[in-house]
């Protein structure tokens, strides 16, 4: 079953083309948003399961340099018109 979530992420001074390249490179992260008000991105989130979701942020998002802080919300159901 696929496990989809949204991150928002709060950025450092100068850093948002360094951090969209090194979050592109993550292959479960299927979309990247540019963001007005409280965050600086949004980047949409698809894994197989709650463990692969620990790993990428164990592994890779927590070691990007320039994510001063990100807030992340597993979707439960979604709707498309």
């Amino acid at each position: 079953m696929t496990i989809k979530a949204v991150m928002f992420c709060k950025l450092g001074l100068s850093v948002i083309n360094k951090v969209i390249e090194e979050l592109k490179k993550i292959q479960q992260i299927k979309k990247i948003m540019s963001l007005t008000g409280d965050y600086d991105l949004l980047a949409e989130i698809e894994v197989e399961s709650s463990e692969e979701l620990f790993d990428i942020f164990a592994n890779q998002i927590d070691l990007i340099e320039g994510i001063v802080q990100s807030n992340t919300h597993v979707i439960m159901k979604s709707w498309e018109k």
